[in-house]
């Protein structure tokens, strides 16, 4: 299945009186046939972690969590099991309600078991936006395959047959004659000549499909065109694509005339994640660029807060290894401490051990794009405390 924001916006809808539990598992192709997976081990470490942190906590809601873990082995064991669909799968569930959702997509998520106030939604969004739409353009001699490709998942959205147009066989010299056999050279002169219209029909025909393409691509806001194409014909339908300032090409190594769609989305998914962290460090520069600049740019916790709280954010870009603490007002106005007018005003506030997932909450909440960051985009953000925004105004 695919993801969007509305995904991750019901899924923080869930609401328990004794918070949500979350799993994520991650499996690949290989371990369905391990006859040891690893998968059920670390998530039973990681529950037993969990179990440590809440009975150092409130013994109401450490024993409300394990009764209701109780009753979990049969979706667990069906989160785990490694020939079911799905490279990544998580399960969310109220705590008191029992109330389940699940999903699964083919970008894998790595073991993890978390309790919250609402759903645990920083794996989905970092596929989300790793697994954000792109274009993958499959041509061969004999026509072009459209697919669109988004979090892991592939589908043909358009297939055009490349058709020789019947004027090019128009006094087309089928051979020499038998009764002069100087019409030889003729002959290999009249089907060079014909090759040359074909291929030219080609390239008119490769055009207006391509440009039909990117069009589409920058119409619809998507970032990436992965092109995939015979080595004769690869250099040919790059130049036709050119570059464009908002749309990233990549030229596939591998011909994938005759690949089904899956295998192609699952190849696809390796080349368009070697340039995502190009993408981030544009983000961190271009937010640190307009930050400094005193323009539309946010740097650090108070003023990215500052920003949510306005609904000024666009994009929300955090070092995706941060753990934070921070402060949710009566009026759920987020603050990284509590001074200043803040401290003297009539609001009430909750201490958050997971501040990051608020920060999320506020950008979905407006629509904003929101952005983990790896290494090295994250370093760039060590002296702003591993948050940064780029702002509406």
């Amino acid at each position: 299945m695919n993801i969007d924001d509305a995904t991750i916006r019901d899924l923080l809808a869930l609401e328990d009186e004794q918070g949500v539990l979350s799993f994520y598992t991650g499996h690949t192709p290989e371990q369905a046939a391990d006859p040891q997976p690893t998968a059920p081990i670390e998530l039973r470490n990681q529950l037993k972690q969990l179990r440590a942190r809440l009975e150092r906590g409130d013994r109401d809601t450490a024993r409300a969590v394990e009764q209701r873990l109780s009753k979990l082995d049969g979706p667990l064991s069906s989160l785990l099991d490694p020939k079911a669909p799905g490279r990544g799968r998580a399960m969310f569930v109220g705590v008191a309600s029992g109330e389940e959702r699940t999903l699964a997509l083919q970008l894998p998520f790595r073991q993890r078991v978390v309790h919250d106030a609402t759903a645990y939604v920083r794996p989905l969004v970092a596929a989300l936006d790793e697994g954000r739409p792109a274009l993958i353009v499959v041509v061969s001699r004999t026509g072009v395959r459209v697919l669109h490709w988004a979090t892991g998942d592939a589908e043909v959205t358009e297939e055009a047959r490349f058709e020789k147009d019947q004027a090019l066989f128009r006094d087309d010299s089928t051979g020499p004659s038998t009764s002069n056999p100087q019409r030889a050279m003729f002959a290999r002169s009249d089907r060079d000549g014909f090759e040359d219209r074909v291929d030219e029909h080609r390239h008119r025909f490769l055009k207006q499909v391509i440009d039909d393409v990117v069009q589409r691509a920058e119409a619809d806001g998507v970032d990436r065109l992965v092109l995939s194409a015979p080595p004769k014909l690869r250099d040919e339908v790059r130049t036709l694509v050119g570059d464009h300032d908002t749309l990233r090409v990549l030229v596939a190594d591998q011909a994938w005339e005759s690949t089904p769609a899956k295998e192609v989305a699952a190849q696809a998914w390796e080349l368009l994640r070697s340039v995502h962290g190009d993408r981030e460090e544009a983000l961190v520069t271009s937010a640190k660029e307009r930050a400094f600049a005193g323009g539309q740019g946010a740097l650090g916790l108070r003023n990215v807060c500052a920003a949510l709280n306005a609904g000024r954010v666009e994009h929300l870009m955090y070092d995706d290894g941060l753990t934070l603490e921070g402060f949710v007002s009566s009026q759920g106005t987020l603050h990284p401490r509590i001074e200043g007018a803040v401290a003297e005003s009539d609001l009430t506030f909750s201490r958050h051990p997971l501040f990051v997932e608020r920060l999320i909450e506020a950008a979905l909440a407006t629509s904003a794009s929101v952005t983990p960051l790896n290494e090295p985009a994250a370093a760039e953000l060590a002296d702003h405390e591993g948050v940064a925004a780029l702002l509406r105004w």
